[in-house]
């Protein structure tokens, strides 16, 4: 059975997940069962991309952690998913994808800048 954990690329899933790593007392499973999986929006920082690249893939290299990135392909569900990668030797973060979270926002009327300000459409 395995042990799946959504991994955001935050703070705190990059703390949980440096903690299964490097303590083993604190894993819920064996670092065979565990599956990091990742759903890229296609709109992620460059410096996410490069610190997950430094700090967290070669964790996961060299612990064997199987770690899997999926994309959306669509707007709706039936459009499916990619998979970018489902390796146990991570050495790259796909930060872009099929179809971008914002388009979506924005398809919905609501985005919210890195500012913090969000804009909203007329329907």
């Amino acid at each position: 059975m395995h042990t799946v954990l959504s991994y955001g690329m935050g703070v705190e899933s990059s703390a949980i997940l440096v903690r299964w790593v490097e303590e083993p007392s604190l894993r819920p499973c064996s670092m065979e069962d565990l599956v990091v999986i990742t759903s890229q929006t296609d709109d992620e920082y460059r410096d996410t991309k490069r610190d997950v690249e430094r700090h967290i893939l070669p964790r996961l290299c060299d612990h064997r952690v199987r770690y899997v990135q999926v994309a959306r392909r669509g707007h709706l569900e039936a459009d499916g998913i990619t998979v970018l990668s489902d390796t146990r030797e991570p050495e790259r973060l796909f930060i872009e994808g099929d179809y971008k979270l914002s388009d979506e926002l924005r398809a919905a009327g609501r985005l919210c800048l890195s500012s913090g300000e969000i804009i909203t459409s007329a329907a």
